[in-house]
């Protein structure tokens, strides 16, 4: 029923601005201090639950604690006497980040990114104070008429128990796609549930969708279990490698592995746009409200500057994987830019050089004997009996090695001269690398100038026509590679192929996996599901340092004596079937004489050693 027109308290209800499962939003009026207010009021069947009112009591008197810019002011609350359950705050002009995105993308990547770290701050500081938001999403962040972004509904959702959670529609189920593992599976949730939660915003900020959608509610909640999701980049391909792994981080499946609150969120994107000139995000975002397309042509502007600054820098400290990065970041916003382009030509001639080079001194090093040798063997002088290998001197000029100093040791046997080579004279002497005498070696303190040149192999056939798409799902993340072809460039989670139908072999490997990674080969057919594998993980080790040697240590099912555990560490691995991360996890506990000294879960590295000290 309607509540506009009555009087609740001291405030009139003017008109409804909105509805959810768990509450209805009136605007109001405050008549005893004559100002517009937003009331929300709880539906009765949730105002009539004597816990759910203290619930509401108890969160909201932690809310009205906070003071931030960012953060929708709390102003009163109802007490036990009410007849109705309501939270009075201020009314804000304006419209819901939900609303907003529906018109306007925040694009480039740095405008979500500057989104995202004003969330964060207003949350950071909610989270310091231990006040936890849970029902983070669009819909609860509203962006004033001057373009001020503010934070709402904190801690509403904690009036409902795991049940009401669950089934209630509108309430958390109505925004399943941006609820934490570890929610959905009924556990304890702290800080990173919202950190998590921030994670989905932002990479739909970024990509324009979430990172997991599913017809339904169940298949949606499993996809956020199986925390599978497509790299923002396959996208956006604005998104820069530094974003990628801030949202990656979120959207961890443990908690432990994402940030531990929302400050440190908040801390990495202040770093992540300080570095690209956007230092002042709450100065910045007003301009991009009130004139989108106008402020994302400046942002791109100096965005695109930025990056060719950090290329041309990169390039001249020889960092070239960082600068190719940031090159092709800023060739993602603008195709057509030339000092881009030239940068790159720059880095692929050196490259090139690079590669000549090192060519040309693998041919050289053959320890320089095995190419006097060979060209001698060109003209049927027989070394066999050949004293000790000649000396060489190596530099290279323009387009050639220059082989100088060429002296070689006297012969047991007379034997033609050296000089008599012709030059032009050529061999194969690399694979994919063809070497030409431009001037022959002579017999003594000589020089010989070669030139080297790569094989042209021929060009490799178009791929055929009826091509299937394939997923390939890795758990925790990888490497892969198809037949014979070189690997993936990154380690994914989830890698998208093209390929021919019939069967291919599929290697999963990772920087962290057993030597081999996993193989198999799999057969493609139209419309098949997603292919899983599990990365092989390393063992890792784990021992206890402190504790009385006789004390008995209990790690998943072993057991041993801690002072064994330093000569002989426990061996840690995890089943294909639990693994979700790029660690071994287990639960371990230490007692003496009946009294528990230690008790925690422990996270380990694959291949890594972790020595658990005895706590003061």
């Amino acid at each position: 029923m309607s509540l506009v027109g009555r009087q609740i308290g001291r405030y009139r209800i003017l008109e409804q601005l909105g509805q959810g499962g768990m509450s209805v939003v009136y605007k109001g009026l405050d008549t005893a201090l004559d100002r517009e207010v937003a009331v929300k009021v709880l539906h009765p069947h949730l105002a009539g639950k004597p816990e759910s009112r203290k619930r509401l009591d108890r969160e909201a008197r932690a809310v009205a604690r906070l003071h931030h810019p960012n953060i929708l002011e709390v102003y009163d609350f109802s007490g036990a006497d009410s007849s109705e359950a309501f939270i009075v705050t201020e009314y804000i002009r304006g419209k819901t980040l939900r609303e907003f995105i529906a018109g306007e993308l925040l694009s480039p990547p740095e405008i979500a990114a500057m989104v995202m770290h004003e969330i964060a701050g207003a949350l950071a500081h909610a989270h310091e104070a231990g006040v936890l938001h849970r029902d983070l999403k669009p819909e609860n962040v509203m962006v004033r008429d001057d373009g001020v972004i503010k934070l709402t509904d904190f801690g509403i959702a904690k009036i409902l128990d795991r049940d009401e959670k669950m089934t209630m529609t509108g309430a958390l189920v109505g925004s399943p796609a941006h609820m934490a593992p570890e929610i959905i599976e009924g556990e304890e949730s702290g800080a990173e549930a919202d950190v998590f939660s921030l994670g989905t915003m932002l990479y739909l900020f970024v990509v324009g969708k979430l990172p997991f959608t599913a017809p339904n509610t169940t298949a949606t909640l499993k996809r956020i279990l199986d925390c599978v999701y497509e790299d923002p980049r396959q996208t956006v391909p604005t998104c820069s490698d530094e974003l990628t792994e801030i949202i990656g981080r979120c959207l961890q499946r443990a908690p432990g592995d994402r940030y531990p609150d929302a400050g440190k969120l908040r801390d990495a994107l202040a770093g992540y746009l300080g570095e690209l000139g956007l230092s002042r995000p709450h100065e910045e975002l007003p301009k991009f409200f009130l004139d989108p397309k106008g402020y994302r042509k400046e942002v791109e502007r100096l965005v695109t500057t930025t990056l060719l600054e950090r290329a041309q820098r990169l390039i001249a400290e020889k960092k070239s994987a960082r600068a190719l990065a940031a090159l092709n970041q800023v060739l993602a916003h603008d195709p057509t830019n030339e000092r881009a382009t030239q940068l790159l030509d720059t880095m692929k001639a050196r490259k090139l050089r690079e590669q000549r080079n090192k060519r040309l001194v693998r041919v050289a090093t053959a320890t320089g004997s095995a190419f006097v040798v060979g060209m001698a063997a060109l003209k049927g002088v027989q070394l066999a009996n050949r004293a000790p290998p000649p000396s060489v001197a190596l530099s290279f000029g323009p387009e050639a090695l220059v082989l100088t100093n060429v002296t070689w040791p006297p012969a047991r046997e007379p034997e033609p001269a050296i000089a008599e080579a012709d030059a032009g004279v050529e061999e194969v002497v690399d694979a994919g690398a063809r070497l030409a005498f431009v001037k022959p070696p002579v017999r003594n303190g000589g020089t010989a100038i070669v030139k080297v040149t790569p094989e042209v192999k021929p060009e490799a056939s178009p791929p055929p026509a009826g091509l299937v798409e394939v997923e390939v799902i890795v758990r925790p993340f990888g490497f892969l590679a198809v037949d014979e072809q070189p690997r993936s460039a990154e380690q994914l989670q989830l890698h998208r192929l093209k390929l021919s139908p019939g069967e291919h072999r599929l290697t999963v490997t990772c920087d962290e996996c057993e030597t081999g990674g996993v193989s198999r080969v799999e057969k493609i057919v139209a419309g098949r599901d997603a292919i899983n594998f599990a990365a092989p993980l390393k063992p890792s080790l784990l021992s206890f340092e402190g504790f009385p040697a006789d004390a008995l240590v209990q790690v998943g099912a072993e057991s041993r004596q801690a002072g064994e555990t330093l000569s002989a560490p426990f061996r840690i691995t995890t089943p294909p079937e639990g693994r979700r991360q790029m660690a071994h996890e287990v639960r371990y506990s230490v007692t003496h004489q009946g009294v528990t000294l230690a008790q925690a879960t422990a996270r380990v590295g694959p291949g890594k050693l972790l020595v658990v000290r005895r706590p003061p």
